[in-house]
């Protein structure tokens, strides 16, 4: 009798603890946290690209500070996704060779042509980050992709004045 109760009770608490649920359960990350985090990772990844340009080929010094914010940003971003993917025991995208806006040369009209392409890379950004705020699951990647929005958002009405 003692011993099934002893059974008993240490199968109660092993399902108390959630040692019978699946890591997604624990964790509460589902396939569109998991897409999110990596399809962003190479979006962040494409910022910087971007960015890295910027602040070789401008003369302009809210431009320089953009470029440098979004590096510092994303390169955080890109180092907390990768830590949940990882944990997840998912692939982190390999990194990625081709440089965007090369076509981009450096003077007079780089800003104007480097704010329009950031702009719609931006946007492009904020899109994803909503649609995982509507299927996701995971409460970090959450909170990532409502600070995407909101900075995103600022930096798009700071890139919009330089435009008009």
């Amino acid at each position: 009798m003692r011993l099934r109760m002893a059974i008993l009770v240490i199968l109660c608490l092993l399902a108390a603890s959630g040692c019978g649920a699946s890591a997604s359960a624990q964790d509460g990350y589902g396939p569109a946290d998991v897409r999110f985090n990596q399809q962003m990772i190479i979006h962040h990844r494409q910022t910087i690209q971007l960015a890295e340009l910027a602040a070789e080929r401008t003369a302009t010094a809210w431009v320089k500070e953009l470029s440098g914010k979004l590096i510092a940003g994303d390169k955080a971003d890109i180092e907390a996704m990768s830590g949940w993917l990882k944990s997840w025991n998912e692939q982190v995208p390999s990194e990625q060779p081709a440089k965007e806006g090369e076509e981009l040369r450096a003077g007079p009209g780089f800003d104007r042509g480097w704010l329009t392409m950031v702009s719609e890379h931006l946007r492009h950004g904020i899109h994803m980050a909503e649609e995982v705020r509507t299927s996701g699951r995971h409460q970090p990647t959450l909170q990532l992709a409502g600070r995407i929005i909101r900075n995103q958002n600022a930096e798009l009405s700071g890139i919009a004045e330089r435009l008009a």
